[in-house]
């Protein structure tokens, strides 16, 4: 059984919700507008706004029907699409009301600050009365039921021993890896699952690589992957940015391990981007990179605004998640060099419980001092010596992308400056839901965890961004 297919989410309970919102809305939008008659009954039973009450809930029945019911559950959505959902209904709903109000000529009696208000509260209630029922039903279900994957490999499979695990209600779904070549196990295994009405799919692979999820592009009716990353920068600041995904640039840096050793990539958000624009150096280092990429959505933004397809935010946690999920089997080796000895304990035992397979060379925490030209020359050889296919830096910027620079073609393997991406893999600092991280607003829920020593990273630098953006915009002109 698939538990997402089958689940009978309560959507009837929802509508309900939605229409006690929009009496709610009207009842608060009244007292606030009419507030010195609040107790007088004629203010509430006033013909005009009980018709117009009655008629926005009619209205809700059938938006409801065509448009909410046709999105994703709200149990489903995470807060920003749930939020996104509620303002565009309203909003359909607000300009069926303003018709039905100038149709019935009725519009010149109906209060406009009541109107405003209404509508304003209608999505603030919608939303918070969703939200809260979501949480309660999930907490009271379990949350939505991870469905249950069986991953099988058709290469050298023993398929009687597959197929015997299936089980009545085991798994909601397979997934066969390894088809080409193997396709006579594959139909064997799928014939199987679908005599027991398990959903399956064939995994996409091309040579080694096993394509996930945030790679595929759809090109003259084909799906396909990228590649390599393009070419093209987008500049910032002076700054040139790669343009890529997530996990494009993470395949094109295992394609290219050969290439890119002794070379550094950069992950840039605002903070550094308005550093490099203050400090020609910084900008330098950065540009002397093999890549940098946009570590911030406003970065991200503007490349899509200049038309780029498939430009997108590639931040330094994401990129570490990828790359320890693609080489979760010992497909490259890994070196963490940075942070204190404390986060690297934690970040080791966090990888290797997720990833048992990974290939870990080493880890060290250097002083948090400047290294004498013997203790650097250590470090490098350390690095060196592990033989490492991948060099994480955790150093912090701009010292870890100026350190980057000065051990080019020095530290063999690719050096990647993640700064606190150990914090976040370790657990030692909690990072963003991922519905912030949607919105572009990691930033300032990390400044909320740390506001002293954030506050001008954050606030003064965003600040600057936009105010150089607009000034550069200016003088284009």
């Amino acid at each position: 059984m698939n538990t997402y297919k089958k689940q009978n989410f309560p959507v009837k309970r929802i509508f309900i919700l939605d229409e006690i919102a929009l009496i709610l809305a009207m009842i608060t939008a009244l007292a606030i507008r009419y507030r010195g008659q609040f107790f007088v009954a004629h203010t509430f039973f006033d013909g005009l706004y009980v018709k117009m009450t009655i008629t926005v809930c009619i209205f809700h029945v059938i938006i409801f029907l065509i448009y909410d019911n046709k999105k994703e559950h709200v149990f489903v959505q995470d807060p920003v699409q749930n939020l996104m959902t509620v303002i565009k209904g309203k909003c359909i709903l607000m300009a069926l009301s303003l018709l039905y109000l100038y149709a019935f000529k009725i519009s010149v009696q109906a209060s406009r600050p009541v109107i405003g208000l209404f509508f304003a509260f209608a999505i603030i209630y919608s939303f918070v009365f969703r939200f809260i029922y979501r949480k309660r039903y999930l907490d009271t279900h379990n949350g939505l039921g991870d469905r249950k994957v069986l991953t099988v490999s058709a290469k050298d499979a023993d398929v009687e021993k597959i197929t015997a695990s299936f089980g009545e209600g085991k798994y909601d779904d397979v997934l066969i890896k390894d088809v080409a070549g193997n396709e006579a196990n594959a139909k064997d295994i799928a014939m199987k699952a679908e005599e027991l009405g398990i959903r399956t799919y064939y995994g996409i692979s091309s040579g080694d690589y096993d394509v996930k999820a945030g790679i595929i592009t759809d090109i003259d009716d084909h799906a396909s992957i990228p590649a390599f990353v393009r070419n093209e920068r987008f500049e910032v600041f002076g700054v040139k940015y790669a343009i890529a995904r997530t996990e494009e640039a993470v395949f094109h840096v295992l394609g290219h391990l050969k290439e890119l050793s002794g070379k550094y990539i950069c992950f840039s958000n605002v903070h550094t981007a308005v550093m490099a624009r203050e400090n020609a150096d910084y900008k330098n280092v950065l540009n002397e990179s093999a890549y940098t990429f946009a570590d911030g959505a406003p970065i991200a933004n503007l490349q899509r605004k200049e038309g780029y397809i498939g430009a997108d935010r590639v931040a330094g946690p994401d990129f570490m998640e990828h790359m320890f999920r693609d080489t979760a089997e010992g497909q490259a080796s890994h070196y963490f060099y940075g942070a204190s000895q404390k986060t690297l304990d934690a970040l080791k035992e966090k990888l290797l419980e997720k990833y048992p397979g990974i290939d870990i060379r080493g880890m060290y925490s250097p002083p948090f001092r400047a290294l004498s030209p013997e203790e650097d020359a250590e470090d490098v050889e350390r690095i060196n010596a592990s033989g490492a296919d991948i060099v994480w830096i955790g150093l912090g910027a701009p010292k870890q992308e100026k350190w980057m620079l000065t051990h080019k073609d020095k530290v063999k393997g690719v050096m990647m400056g993640v700064g606190a991406g150990f914090d976040f893999h370790a657990g030692t600092i909690k990072r963003a839901p991922v519905w912030i991280q949607k919105i572009g607003f990691e930033w300032l829920y990390r400044l909320f965890q740390d506001p002293k020593r954030l506050f001008s990273r954050y606030f003064v630098t965003n600040t600057k961004f936009f105010c150089y953006l607009f000034s550069g915009a200016l003088k284009r002109r």
